[in-house]
């Protein structure tokens, strides 16, 4: 899709239920916050003859964010409270901070509420809010970033921490002495790749501790918190719900009533048949505030 076709992408509203539309509305008014969802479609689609493509976060749904939150502050610039909804699988790891770092420039206070899944890039996405609120089944994931390596993905710690783990076992031994399987292994790991693999990982901490610190985490909580999400030794799908989000150390809430209308949201988006995120706004009322007329004062004759 061409880049001037994705920009004029709007939001369907047309496709929800009216009393979907006036529950969100009146969220957005009574908690006079601007409403912004971010939701990945569940099915990947067929975009050409050998090309099947899914929703993930990248640059060109970077622009529609940024088209998105601009308008809203435009029509309503008092308002710098955000309620962000995130489904997603994650993406590019520089467009999530990019994203990331962005709404948390243009709203003083943002809660993050996950009905579901943000993983990966999606929860660098929350480290960018205040706070998070989770639904039943909502979990966040670690961040450690992912690499391509062999006509795979792989963890860019879980190779590092392989490598690592060799030169702790055999380190002080000749080659000579190093048994023949572990020095084959060793021989096919290039040390150019794990030198990319060690700057990606301190990348990843350095976007998420900026993010944290700026979401008004204390600094040795910012960096204990980014160190356990990135130098994991679960894989990159282990779900962290709220009860262990709360004991890395995430400000986590609860709102029900919200969040029952956001999990719908969610759970209508998610079947839409696109390749890129679903992402709705909707954006506070505010009364305009009427004059009181004075009465006419009495004139004395």
């Amino acid at each position: 899709m061409a880049y001037n076709e994705f920009m004029e992408i709007e939001q369907k509203l047309d496709q929800l239920p009216k009393d979907l539309i006036e529950q969100l509305q009146k969220i957005a008014n009574e908690k006079k916050a601007t409403i912004i969802s971010f939701v990945a479609p569940q099915e990947a689609i067929r975009t050409s003859p050998a090309t099947i493509k899914s929703a993930e976060i990248e640059e060109t749904e970077m622009y529609r964010l940024e088209k998105i939150v601009k308008e809203s502050l435009t029509k309503n610039p008092e308002i710098r409270k955000l309620h962000l909804i995130v489904h997603t699988p994650g993406g590019e790891l520089h467009t999530s901070y990019k994203i990331a770092r962005f709404l948390r420039k243009k709203f003083d206070f943002i809660s993050a509420f996950i009905p579901y899944e943000a993983a990966s890039g999606g929860t660098l996405l929350c480290c960018a809010a205040n706070e998070l609120y989770f639904g039943e089944l909502g979990n966040i994931t670690p961040i450690d970033p992912q690499i391509r390596y062999k006509n795979t993905w792989v963890s860019a710690y879980s190779f590092a921490r392989a490598v690592n783990g060799i030169k702790k076992m055999f380190g002080e031994m000749s080659p000579i002495e190093v048994p023949t399987p572990w020095c084959q292994m060793s021989d096919k790991l290039d040390p150019i790749i794990y030198d990319e693999m060690n700057a990606l990982i301190l990348t990843t901490m350095v976007y998420g501790h900026n993010l944290l610190k700026k979401s008004g985490y204390e600094n040795q909580k910012a960096i204990s918190l980014i160190i356990n999400l990135t130098k994991t030794i679960y894989s990159h799908q282990y779900p962290i719900f709220d009860d262990e989000a709360k004991n890395l150390g995430f400000l986590v809430k609860e709102d029900e009533q919200s969040m029952k209308v956001y999990t719908n949201l969610v759970s209508l988006r998610s079947k839409e048949k696109s390749p890129y995120h679903c992402i709705d706004y909707f954006i506070p009322k505010i009364e305009e505030k009427k004059e009181i007329e004075k009465p006419l004062e009495t004139i004395k004759q």
